[in-house]
């Protein structure tokens, strides 16, 4: 997300953001990027770390897929973020250099593909886990494949920035610029990336979840029903409500996946629908601050889609809850057998020195 990738000679003053934003509007700006940036890093971090050190978390595939999708996140937001902030909003100018101009563009897109695609591959795990229950446990290998293959399609897609991002001076000024062979070819590659790789998994991944609870709900229904009217042994009616509370975690987890695909479509889709509307439309663009400020709200959407995942895992998952709680008692238990070895070594100490003393004298 360059901000700067637009700007032309003639109208590189007009579209400069010091001349559009005064100093308070801009510290505002930076505020909001800057919150993100730490709610991001600090809620991804955390999740990732759960994940990890719990061996029961790491056996899942979902779990797996979460892993990753947490690891994506921290990409954008380590590389991507403050490079936007501090481009944009405080240098006003490319200071990270020609290797720094192709390798966030990289990384950022190489991220969002593999997170949505990351969560292509979840949806799929749920629906087969919801209509073929009897092929869970051999789509987990499948679904770990996925997850990898996710992350080799958004590398060899985004590999096509490392070629056409580059450094150029305009009036002075060295800015972060994409250099394609013609407007057709850019126009081409960045529509088919917002149909392929954005407006159709999302699109899909909705249909998927809405199918996947409609069947759930079914499901229970007619247990409750058969529950209803069970005159059999006390046996099939514990069966029976075993595997509807299986249904009903099932759903809950659908559910999650559900509210953090629909917070992917709302933060993601008003930027790639500006950007094909730009390449589509090719409009003259006469207000300037109308444009820089769709330009900063979309991005910083995108953005806050990373902190929206670990929130709501946190919010509707107990099991990450109850990790990220053996986390933080790891560390603060850690925390206090060193303050307690320090005082020690400080006690200790003086005893020493006593004894050197006494030594010589």
């Amino acid at each position: 997300m360059n901000a700067t990738a637009n700007f032309t000679n003639a109208s590189l003053s007009c579209f400069r953001v010091k001349c559009q934003f005064t100093v308070g509007e801009r510290v505002a700006i930076i505020f909001f990027f800057t919150t993100i940036f730490l709610a991001s890093l600090v809620g991804n971090c955390i999740l990732f770390l759960a994940i990890i050190r719990n061996k029961r978390l790491r056996r899942s595939s979902t779990n797996f897929s979460i892993l990753n999708l947490s690891l994506a996140n921290i990409l954008i937001t380590i590389f991507c973020i403050p490079v936007f902030t501090i481009d944009t909003f405080i240098a006003e100018r490319w200071v990270f250099g020609v290797i720094g101009c192709k390798l966030v563009i990289f990384l950022q897109n190489t991220s969002i593909n593999a997170a949505i695609l990351t969560l292509l591959a979840l949806s799929v795990e749920k629906f087969v886990a919801v209509y073929f229950p009897f092929y869970v446990r051999s789509q987990r290998t499948k679904v770990r494949y996925l997850v990898v293959g996710a992350w080799i399609v958004g590398i060899i897609h985004s590999s096509v920035y490392l070629s056409y991002k580059t450094v150029k001076t305009f009036q002075g000024i060295p800015l972060c610029v994409e250099n394609w062979p013609s407007h057709s070819t850019r126009k081409i590659f960045v529509v088919v990336q917002a149909i392929v790789l954005r407006f159709v998994p999302l699109t899909f991944m909705i249909v998927l979840h809405a199918v996947t609870i409609k069947r759930i709900k079914e499901r229970l229904q007619y247990r409750r029903k058969a529950r209803k009217n069970d005159e059999g042994s006390f046996r099939e009616s514990d069966m029976m409500q075993v595997s509807s509370h299986g249904l009903k975690i099932r759903k809950k987890a659908v559910t999650m996946l559900v509210i953090i695909v629909a917070t992917a479509a709302v933060t993601l889709f008003p930027y790639y629908i500006y950007v094909c509307w730009r390449m589509l439309a090719n409009p003259k663009i006469t207000d300037f601050f109308a444009n820089n400020v769709a330009v900063i709200v979309t991005t910083w959407l995108v953005y806050f889609n990373s902190v929206c995942h670990p929130i709501i895992f946190g919010m509707m998952s107990t099991q990450y809850r109850k990790a990220a709680k053996t986390l933080s008692s790891r560390k603060s238990q850690t925390h206090s057998r060193t303050l307690s070895n320090t005082k020690k070594q400080i006690k200790q100490e003086p005893m020493l020195m006593t004894a050197q003393g006494s030594g010589s004298g």
